[in-house]
Protein backbone atom coordinates (compact mmCIF):
# COMPACT_ATOMS: atom_id res chain seq x y z
CA UNK A 1 0.00 0.00 0.00
CA UNK A 2 1.33 3.44 -0.91
CA UNK A 3 0.81 6.46 1.31
CA UNK A 4 0.88 10.13 0.40
CA UNK A 5 0.22 13.06 2.73
CA UNK A 6 0.12 16.80 2.07
CA UNK A 7 -1.26 20.02 3.50
CA UNK A 8 -3.37 22.50 1.57
CA UNK A 9 -1.43 25.71 0.83
CA UNK A 10 -2.55 27.64 -2.28
CA UNK A 11 -6.21 28.54 -2.71
CA UNK A 12 -8.55 29.88 -5.34
CA UNK A 13 -12.03 31.33 -4.92
CA UNK A 14 -14.56 31.34 -7.75
CA UNK A 15 -18.11 32.66 -8.06
CA UNK A 16 -20.74 29.97 -8.50
CA UNK A 17 -23.63 30.22 -10.94
CA UNK A 18 -26.08 30.69 -8.08
CA UNK A 19 -24.04 33.66 -6.89
CA UNK A 20 -24.45 35.38 -10.27
CA UNK A 21 -28.22 35.09 -9.93
CA UNK A 22 -27.89 36.37 -6.40
CA UNK A 23 -25.80 39.33 -7.57
CA UNK A 24 -28.32 40.13 -10.29
CA UNK A 25 -31.11 40.36 -7.72
CA UNK A 26 -28.89 42.46 -5.47
CA UNK A 27 -28.03 44.82 -8.33
CA UNK A 28 -31.71 45.31 -9.19
CA UNK A 29 -32.64 46.07 -5.57
CA UNK A 30 -29.65 48.36 -5.02
CA UNK A 31 -30.28 50.19 -8.33
CA UNK A 32 -33.95 50.69 -7.55
CA UNK A 33 -33.12 51.95 -4.04
CA UNK A 34 -30.66 54.51 -5.37
CA UNK A 35 -32.86 55.56 -8.28
CA UNK A 36 -36.01 55.92 -6.19
CA UNK A 37 -34.12 56.98 -3.05
CA UNK A 38 -35.95 54.44 -0.88
CA UNK A 39 -34.07 53.80 2.33
CA UNK A 40 -35.83 50.51 3.06
CA UNK A 41 -34.59 49.12 -0.25
CA UNK A 42 -31.05 50.23 0.66
CA UNK A 43 -31.36 48.41 3.97
CA UNK A 44 -32.66 45.34 2.11
CA UNK A 45 -29.74 45.52 -0.33
CA UNK A 46 -27.33 45.60 2.60
CA UNK A 47 -29.00 42.61 4.20
CA UNK A 48 -28.76 40.68 0.95
CA UNK A 49 -25.09 41.57 0.57
CA UNK A 50 -24.35 40.17 4.04
CA UNK A 51 -24.44 36.46 3.02
CA UNK A 52 -21.99 37.21 0.19
CA UNK A 53 -19.50 38.69 2.64
CA UNK A 54 -20.04 35.81 5.08
CA UNK A 55 -19.55 33.27 2.28
CA UNK A 56 -16.28 34.91 1.30
CA UNK A 57 -14.99 34.70 4.90
CA UNK A 58 -16.15 31.16 5.55
CA UNK A 59 -14.98 29.50 2.35
CA UNK A 60 -11.59 31.13 2.87
CA UNK A 61 -11.31 29.70 6.39
CA UNK A 62 -12.96 26.33 5.81
CA UNK A 63 -10.01 24.76 3.95
CA UNK A 64 -7.18 26.13 6.08
CA UNK A 65 -5.25 23.65 8.18
CA UNK A 66 -6.50 20.58 6.33
CA UNK A 67 -4.18 17.67 5.64
CA UNK A 68 -4.92 14.89 3.16
CA UNK A 69 -3.39 11.41 2.98
CA UNK A 70 -4.01 8.64 0.47
CA UNK A 71 -3.69 4.87 0.83
CA UNK A 72 -3.94 2.63 -2.20
CA UNK A 73 -2.39 -0.55 -3.62
CA UNK A 74 0.63 -0.17 -5.85
CA UNK A 75 -0.70 -2.78 -8.26
CA UNK A 76 -3.88 -4.69 -9.07
CA UNK A 77 -5.09 -6.95 -11.86
CA UNK A 78 -7.31 -5.60 -14.62
CA UNK A 79 -10.93 -5.95 -13.62
CA UNK A 80 -10.17 -6.27 -9.90
CA UNK A 81 -11.65 -3.83 -7.43
CA UNK A 82 -9.49 -0.76 -6.80
CA UNK A 83 -10.09 0.76 -3.38
CA UNK A 84 -8.50 4.12 -2.52
CA UNK A 85 -8.72 5.48 1.03
CA UNK A 86 -8.59 9.23 1.58
CA UNK A 87 -8.09 10.63 5.07
CA UNK A 88 -8.84 14.28 5.87
CA UNK A 89 -7.18 15.65 9.01
CA UNK A 90 -8.24 18.97 10.51
CA UNK A 91 -5.37 20.62 12.41
CA UNK A 92 -7.34 23.75 13.32
CA UNK A 93 -9.29 24.62 16.47
CA UNK A 94 -12.55 24.88 14.57
CA UNK A 95 -14.38 22.37 12.43
CA UNK A 96 -14.53 22.17 8.63
CA UNK A 97 -17.83 21.60 6.89
CA UNK A 98 -18.89 20.20 3.52
CA UNK A 99 -15.45 19.46 2.01
CA UNK A 100 -15.32 17.60 -1.30
CA UNK A 101 -12.14 15.68 -2.16
CA UNK A 102 -11.52 14.70 -5.79
CA UNK A 103 -8.59 13.36 -7.75
CA UNK A 104 -8.15 12.43 -11.42
CA UNK A 105 -7.15 8.99 -12.69
CA UNK A 106 -5.28 9.25 -15.99
CA UNK A 107 -3.80 6.88 -18.52
CA UNK A 108 -2.07 7.87 -21.76
CA UNK A 109 -4.53 7.98 -24.62
CA UNK A 110 -7.53 7.37 -22.38
CA UNK A 111 -10.23 9.60 -20.90
CA UNK A 112 -9.67 10.94 -17.39
CA UNK A 113 -11.78 9.65 -14.54
CA UNK A 114 -12.67 11.97 -11.68
CA UNK A 115 -13.67 10.02 -8.56
CA UNK A 116 -14.13 11.72 -5.23
CA UNK A 117 -15.56 11.59 -1.73
CA UNK A 118 -17.48 14.04 0.47
CA UNK A 119 -16.76 14.93 4.09
CA UNK A 120 -19.80 16.50 5.71
CA UNK A 121 -17.89 17.56 8.84
CA UNK A 122 -14.42 17.14 10.30
CA UNK A 123 -14.10 18.29 13.89
CA UNK A 124 -11.17 20.28 15.29
CA UNK A 125 -8.11 18.09 15.68
CA UNK A 126 -9.96 15.11 14.23
CA UNK A 127 -9.42 12.86 11.22
CA UNK A 128 -12.12 11.32 9.04
CA UNK A 129 -11.62 8.68 6.37
CA UNK A 130 -13.62 7.97 3.25
CA UNK A 131 -12.91 5.65 0.34
CA UNK A 132 -13.96 5.27 -3.26
CA UNK A 133 -13.72 2.16 -5.38
CA UNK A 134 -14.00 1.14 -9.00
CA UNK A 135 -12.58 -1.20 -11.62
CA UNK A 136 -9.85 -0.43 -14.15
CA UNK A 137 -10.47 -2.83 -17.00
CA UNK A 138 -7.33 -2.16 -19.07
CA UNK A 139 -3.77 -3.02 -18.17
CA UNK A 140 -1.13 -0.31 -17.95
CA UNK A 141 0.24 2.38 -15.67
CA UNK A 142 -2.23 4.88 -14.29
CA UNK A 143 -1.55 8.17 -12.55
CA UNK A 144 -3.78 9.09 -9.60
CA UNK A 145 -3.86 12.62 -8.23
CA UNK A 146 -3.06 15.26 -7.24
CA UNK A 147 -5.89 15.75 -4.74
CA UNK A 148 -8.26 18.70 -5.12
CA UNK A 149 -10.15 20.02 -2.09
CA UNK A 150 -13.19 22.22 -2.54
CA UNK A 151 -15.98 23.64 -0.44
CA UNK A 152 -19.04 25.85 -0.96
CA UNK A 153 -19.93 26.14 2.70
CA UNK A 154 -22.05 27.83 4.02
CA UNK A 155 -24.42 29.13 1.32
CA UNK A 156 -23.09 27.63 -1.91
CA UNK A 157 -22.50 31.05 -3.47
CA UNK A 158 -18.69 30.96 -3.60
CA UNK A 159 -16.39 27.99 -4.15
CA UNK A 160 -12.96 27.65 -2.63
CA UNK A 161 -10.56 25.11 -4.17
CA UNK A 162 -6.99 24.03 -3.65
CA UNK A 163 -4.79 21.35 -5.22
CA UNK A 164 -2.44 19.52 -2.88
CA UNK A 165 0.13 16.77 -3.07
CA UNK A 166 1.52 14.93 -6.05
CA UNK A 167 0.24 12.20 -8.29
CA UNK A 168 1.02 8.54 -7.63
CA UNK A 169 1.10 5.64 -10.02
CA UNK A 170 -0.67 2.31 -9.86
CA UNK A 171 0.17 -0.53 -12.23
CA UNK A 172 -2.77 -2.53 -13.51
CA UNK A 173 -1.57 -6.05 -14.23
CA UNK A 174 -3.04 -8.05 -17.11
CA UNK A 175 -6.28 -9.88 -16.47
CA UNK A 176 -5.70 -13.50 -15.48
CA UNK A 177 -7.60 -16.34 -17.09
CA UNK A 178 -7.73 -20.10 -16.52
CA UNK A 179 -5.41 -22.77 -17.86
CA UNK A 180 -7.25 -25.85 -19.10
CA UNK A 181 -6.53 -29.48 -18.31
CA UNK A 182 -4.97 -29.84 -21.77
CA UNK A 183 -2.30 -27.30 -20.80
CA UNK A 184 -1.58 -29.00 -17.49
CA UNK A 185 -1.40 -32.41 -19.16
CA UNK A 186 0.99 -31.09 -21.81
CA UNK A 187 3.18 -29.55 -19.15
CA UNK A 188 3.23 -32.78 -17.13
CA UNK A 189 4.23 -34.88 -20.13
CA UNK A 190 7.04 -32.49 -21.01
CA UNK A 191 8.26 -32.57 -17.40
CA UNK A 192 8.26 -36.39 -17.21
CA UNK A 193 10.21 -36.63 -20.45
CA UNK A 194 12.79 -34.22 -19.14
CA UNK A 195 13.10 -36.15 -15.86
CA UNK A 196 13.83 -39.38 -17.74
CA UNK A 197 16.51 -37.57 -19.72
CA UNK A 198 18.12 -36.29 -16.51
CA UNK A 199 18.13 -39.74 -14.96
CA UNK A 200 19.83 -41.24 -18.04
CA UNK A 201 22.47 -38.54 -18.00
CA UNK A 202 23.16 -38.95 -14.27
CA UNK A 203 22.36 -35.31 -13.58
CA UNK A 204 21.83 -34.26 -9.93
CA UNK A 205 19.58 -31.34 -9.13
CA UNK A 206 17.52 -29.93 -6.27
CA UNK A 207 18.12 -28.61 -2.76
CA UNK A 208 20.38 -30.46 -0.31
CA UNK A 209 18.48 -31.98 2.62
CA UNK A 210 20.68 -34.76 4.09
CA UNK A 211 23.21 -37.54 3.64
CA UNK A 212 23.19 -41.34 3.48
CA UNK A 213 25.67 -44.15 2.98
CA UNK A 214 26.96 -45.05 -0.46
CA UNK A 215 24.97 -47.43 -2.63
CA UNK A 216 25.92 -49.10 -5.90
CA UNK A 217 25.01 -46.86 -8.80
CA UNK A 218 25.40 -43.54 -6.94
CA UNK A 219 27.26 -40.77 -8.74
CA UNK A 220 30.76 -39.97 -7.54
CA UNK A 221 29.90 -36.27 -7.74
CA UNK A 222 27.44 -36.72 -4.86
CA UNK A 223 30.06 -38.06 -2.43
CA UNK A 224 30.58 -35.91 0.69
CA UNK A 225 34.27 -36.48 1.25
CA UNK A 226 34.49 -34.73 4.63
CA UNK A 227 31.63 -36.77 6.10
CA UNK A 228 33.10 -39.91 4.57
CA UNK A 229 36.43 -39.22 6.24
CA UNK A 230 34.80 -38.71 9.65
CA UNK A 231 32.73 -41.88 9.41
CA UNK A 232 35.36 -43.96 7.64
CA UNK A 233 32.71 -44.94 5.12
CA UNK A 234 31.51 -43.40 1.87
CA UNK A 235 28.65 -40.92 2.39
CA UNK A 236 26.67 -39.25 -0.39
CA UNK A 237 24.57 -36.09 -0.35
CA UNK A 238 20.83 -36.31 -0.99
CA UNK A 239 18.90 -33.70 -2.89
CA UNK A 240 15.22 -32.93 -3.27
CA UNK A 241 14.16 -33.52 -6.85
CA UNK A 242 12.42 -30.53 -8.45
CA UNK A 243 8.66 -30.85 -8.89
CA UNK A 244 8.36 -28.36 -11.68
CA UNK A 245 10.06 -27.70 -14.97
CA UNK A 246 11.88 -24.49 -15.84
CA UNK A 247 9.87 -22.30 -18.19
CA UNK A 248 11.05 -19.62 -20.60
CA UNK A 249 8.39 -17.40 -22.15
CA UNK A 250 9.04 -15.40 -25.31
CA UNK A 251 6.13 -13.06 -26.02
CA UNK A 252 5.81 -11.43 -29.45
CA UNK A 253 3.39 -8.50 -29.39
CA UNK A 254 3.08 -7.68 -33.06
CA UNK A 255 0.35 -5.68 -34.74
CA UNK A 256 0.13 -3.74 -38.02
CA UNK A 257 0.69 -0.01 -38.22
CA UNK A 258 -3.06 0.60 -38.28
CA UNK A 259 -4.42 -2.17 -36.05
CA UNK A 260 -8.03 -3.24 -36.13
CA UNK A 261 -10.13 -4.17 -33.13
CA UNK A 262 -9.29 -7.86 -33.72
CA UNK A 263 -5.56 -7.05 -33.77
CA UNK A 264 -5.84 -5.27 -30.44
CA UNK A 265 -7.84 -8.15 -28.97
CA UNK A 266 -5.13 -10.61 -30.01
CA UNK A 267 -2.53 -8.51 -28.22
CA UNK A 268 -4.65 -8.52 -25.09
CA UNK A 269 -5.09 -12.29 -25.28
CA UNK A 270 -1.36 -12.87 -25.67
CA UNK A 271 -0.55 -10.71 -22.65
CA UNK A 272 -3.30 -12.30 -20.54
CA UNK A 273 -2.22 -15.83 -21.45
CA UNK A 274 1.44 -15.09 -20.66
CA UNK A 275 0.46 -13.54 -17.32
CA UNK A 276 -1.65 -16.58 -16.42
CA UNK A 277 1.20 -18.98 -17.22
CA UNK A 278 3.58 -16.89 -15.10
CA UNK A 279 1.16 -16.84 -12.18
CA UNK A 280 0.75 -20.63 -12.41
CA UNK A 281 4.50 -21.30 -12.50
CA UNK A 282 5.16 -18.97 -9.56
CA UNK A 283 2.33 -20.47 -7.55
CA UNK A 284 3.79 -23.98 -7.92
CA UNK A 285 7.38 -22.87 -7.34
CA UNK A 286 10.43 -25.18 -7.54
CA UNK A 287 11.34 -23.89 -11.00
CA UNK A 288 13.14 -21.10 -12.79
CA UNK A 289 11.18 -18.63 -14.85
CA UNK A 290 12.32 -16.27 -17.56
CA UNK A 291 10.37 -13.75 -19.62
CA UNK A 292 11.35 -11.81 -22.71
CA UNK A 293 9.02 -9.69 -24.80
CA UNK A 294 9.44 -7.95 -28.11
CA UNK A 295 8.26 -4.78 -26.37
CA UNK A 296 11.43 -4.76 -24.26
CA UNK A 297 13.91 -7.20 -25.85
CA UNK A 298 16.92 -5.84 -23.97
CA UNK A 299 15.40 -6.30 -20.50
CA UNK A 300 14.68 -10.01 -19.96
CA UNK A 301 13.55 -11.13 -16.52
CA UNK A 302 14.84 -14.40 -15.08
CA UNK A 303 15.09 -16.06 -11.70
CA UNK A 304 13.55 -18.61 -9.34
CA UNK A 305 9.77 -18.69 -9.44
CA UNK A 306 8.55 -16.48 -6.61
CA UNK A 307 6.15 -13.67 -5.80
CA UNK A 308 8.86 -11.07 -6.47
CA UNK A 309 9.67 -12.26 -9.99
CA UNK A 310 5.97 -12.69 -10.72
CA UNK A 311 5.40 -9.01 -9.91
CA UNK A 312 8.37 -8.00 -12.08
CA UNK A 313 6.99 -9.98 -15.01
CA UNK A 314 3.49 -8.62 -14.49
CA UNK A 315 4.75 -5.04 -14.49
CA UNK A 316 6.61 -5.60 -17.75
CA UNK A 317 3.56 -7.17 -19.38
CA UNK A 318 1.31 -4.42 -18.03
CA UNK A 319 3.17 -1.65 -19.85
CA UNK A 320 4.22 -3.64 -22.94
CA UNK A 321 3.02 -2.03 -26.17
CA UNK A 322 2.65 -3.79 -29.50
CA UNK A 323 4.20 -2.51 -32.74
CA UNK A 324 4.97 -3.70 -36.27
CA UNK A 325 8.70 -4.45 -35.83
CA UNK A 326 9.81 -8.07 -36.30
CA UNK A 327 12.03 -8.65 -33.25
CA UNK A 328 11.14 -12.29 -32.64
CA UNK A 329 14.10 -13.93 -34.50
CA UNK A 330 16.69 -11.95 -32.53
CA UNK A 331 14.82 -12.48 -29.26
CA UNK A 332 14.45 -16.21 -29.85
CA UNK A 333 18.13 -16.47 -30.77
CA UNK A 334 19.08 -14.91 -27.44
CA UNK A 335 16.70 -17.20 -25.55
CA UNK A 336 18.09 -20.36 -27.18
CA UNK A 337 21.64 -19.35 -26.31
CA UNK A 338 20.83 -18.69 -22.66
CA UNK A 339 18.36 -21.48 -21.84
CA UNK A 340 19.54 -24.96 -20.99
CA UNK A 341 18.02 -28.25 -22.06
CA UNK A 342 15.90 -28.29 -18.90
CA UNK A 343 13.91 -25.24 -19.96
CA UNK A 344 10.57 -25.46 -21.68
CA UNK A 345 10.60 -22.65 -24.23
CA UNK A 346 7.19 -21.27 -25.16
CA UNK A 347 6.64 -18.62 -27.83
CA UNK A 348 3.38 -16.69 -27.47
CA UNK A 349 2.62 -14.59 -30.53
CA UNK A 350 -0.22 -12.50 -31.88
CA UNK A 351 0.30 -13.96 -35.36
CA UNK A 352 1.13 -17.31 -36.92
CA UNK A 353 4.78 -18.27 -36.50
CA UNK A 354 6.44 -20.89 -38.70
CA UNK A 355 9.80 -21.87 -37.22
CA UNK A 356 10.68 -23.63 -40.47
CA UNK A 357 10.57 -20.31 -42.31
CA UNK A 358 14.11 -19.94 -43.65
CA UNK A 359 13.56 -16.26 -44.35
CA UNK A 360 12.86 -15.38 -40.70
CA UNK A 361 14.62 -18.11 -38.74
CA UNK A 362 17.27 -19.40 -41.15
CA UNK A 363 20.06 -18.02 -38.98
CA UNK A 364 18.88 -20.15 -36.04
CA UNK A 365 19.30 -23.33 -38.07
CA UNK A 366 22.84 -22.63 -39.14
CA UNK A 367 24.24 -23.99 -35.87
CA UNK A 368 23.47 -27.55 -34.80
CA UNK A 369 22.95 -26.63 -31.12
CA UNK A 370 20.42 -23.93 -31.94
CA UNK A 371 18.66 -26.13 -34.46
CA UNK A 372 18.31 -28.87 -31.84
CA UNK A 373 17.03 -26.41 -29.25
CA UNK A 374 14.61 -24.95 -31.77
CA UNK A 375 12.83 -28.29 -31.97
CA UNK A 376 11.90 -27.95 -28.30
CA UNK A 377 10.17 -24.61 -28.83
CA UNK A 378 6.40 -24.64 -28.61
CA UNK A 379 4.54 -21.87 -30.46
CA UNK A 380 1.09 -20.74 -29.37
CA UNK A 381 -0.62 -18.07 -31.47
CA UNK A 382 -3.61 -16.01 -30.38
CA UNK A 383 -4.71 -15.69 -34.01
CA UNK A 384 -5.68 -19.36 -34.35
CA UNK A 385 -7.76 -21.98 -32.53
CA UNK A 386 -4.80 -23.46 -30.60
CA UNK A 387 -5.10 -21.01 -27.72
CA UNK A 388 -8.65 -22.11 -26.88
CA UNK A 389 -7.36 -25.61 -26.04
CA UNK A 390 -5.05 -24.29 -23.36
CA UNK A 391 -6.53 -21.04 -22.08
CA UNK A 392 -9.91 -19.57 -21.20
CA UNK A 393 -10.60 -15.93 -20.48
CA UNK A 394 -12.46 -15.16 -17.27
Amino acid sequence: MSLASSIAKSFRTTICREAWYYLAVLAVIAGAAMFREINLLLVLAGMIAGPLWLSWREVAANLRGLRVSRRMPQSICAGDLLVVHLELVNTRRRGSWAVAVEEPIRRAGRATLQPGVFFSYVGPGQANERSYHGRLTERGRYEIGPVRLSTRFPFGLLKRTTTVGQSESVVVFPRLGRLTQAWLARHHEAFEGDQRHQQRSGRVEGQFYGTRYWRNGDSRRSIDWRSSARRDRLVVRQYEQPHNRDVALVVELWQPVEPSKDDQDRVGLAVSFAATVIADVCRKGDARLSLATTAAPDEPIAGPASTAIMHDCMRQLAVAEADDDDRLPRLLESALDQMGSGHEIIVISTRDVDLDDAGRFGRLRQEASRAAALRRVRVISTSGPTLARYFQVE
